[in-house]
């Protein structure tokens, strides 16, 4: 391109001699040699080189058709240069001076008329915003993080992993609210956008989040609420055991048998665990089924429960309430 351009010097040079043309004292030489100088700076100072090809874009935009071409080629330098700029600072780990550099880039690339640089800016830019998020996460700046990973949405709404790391810094804030709207975008984001591992993450993050809470409120016997923390827990994951066997637990403290009977039936079903990690819903579905005045399948239920920490629960209950043969 510098050959190109030194070529069509000495020829518009001569035109320039016979038109005389000059915009405030500089030709289109001047336009020409400051982009030249751009080229020879590239590699040992990019800021600079950047200037020099902002003076030629300058010269030759003030010289009309004439420098219609050298306006075009320093065009087409000055947004690339910045983006170049900013990926320096971002393999350097500097990343709040990669991000200033990105959001300069894309300012840059709107001046210039270079939608592609802009657009990879952004691409890069909207991650950075989410790592600076993350790292302000850590160091517990919670509403700066939040007002990082809304910045990175705002350029890609369909980013997953910010509405995770929103969803996080509500659950440290414990704003269950805020926490499930989250979730939920980053869910819905993650199935728009094929990301498994977030889908899994949102959705596996978000059944905990409310099945502690719901062990919390059964903990204080409000037990309507730990129903309603469980049926939201089970909203994101059906088939999660632990959530069906506190479900038979809450049950059978509200009397409701016959649902205990079925929510600790499913918790078995779906348990992989051994028998002794499965005795704690057999001695629900045994509890259950005393309440409902089966004392035969009780019976069976507690022995199946009378393993590890249940061991002695299930045999005191077989031996000495239900006296099973």
């Amino acid at each position: 391109m510098k050959i190109r351009l030194m070529k069509k010097l000495l020829l518009l040079s001569l035109v320039s001699l016979f038109i005389g043309f000059q915009a405030n004292g500089q030709t289109l030489k001047d336009a020409i040699d400051a982009y030249n100088n751009g080229l020879d700076l590239v590699d040992s100072d990019m800021r600079a080189a950047i200037e020099s090809f902002k003076k030629s874009y300058e010269i030759a935009s003030l010289l009309g058709a004439e420098g219609e071409e050298v306006k075009e080629q320093a065009e087409i330098q000055i947004p690339g240069l910045y983006f170049d700029l900013a990926m320096g600072y971002y393999r350097e780990r500097n990343i709040p001076d990669a991000i200033s550099g990105f959001e300069e880039a894309i300012e840059v690339a709107g001046e210039y008329n270079d939608p592609g640089t802009k657009t990879r800016s952004e691409n890069v830019l909207h991650q950075l915003y989410a790592m600076q998020a993350n790292a302000l996460f850590r160091q517990e700046s919670y509403d700066e993080a939040l007002s990082m990973f809304d910045m990175a949405l705002a350029i890609n709404p369909q980013h997953a992993r910010s509405y995770l790391g929103k969803g996080l810094v509500y659950r440290r804030l414990e704003d269950a609210a805020n926490f499930r709207e989250s979730m939920d975008m980053a869910i819905e984001t993650a199935l728009m956008t094929d990301d498994g591992q977030i889908l899994q993450t949102a959705e596996s993050t978000a059944r905990d989040f409310f099945l502690v809470r719901a062990v919390r409120a059964k903990g204080e016997a409000n037990y309507d609420q730990a129903l309603e923390f469980l049926t939201t827990s089970l909203a994101y994951d059906q088939e999660f055991p632990e959530s069906h066997f506190l479900l038979s637990s809450v049950y059978n403290e509200q009397r409701r048998y016959q649902d205990a009977v079925n929510s600790a039936q499913r918790a078995i079903e779906l348990s992989a665990g051994s028998r002794e990690e499965k005795a704690k819903m057999y001695f629900e579905l045994g509890k259950a089924y005393e309440g409902l005045g089966n004392a035969t399948q009780a019976c069976e239920a507690y022995s199946n429960a009378a393993f590890g920490n249940y061991e002695a629960s299930a045999r005191y209950q077989m031996e000495h309430v239900l006296k099973c043969q």
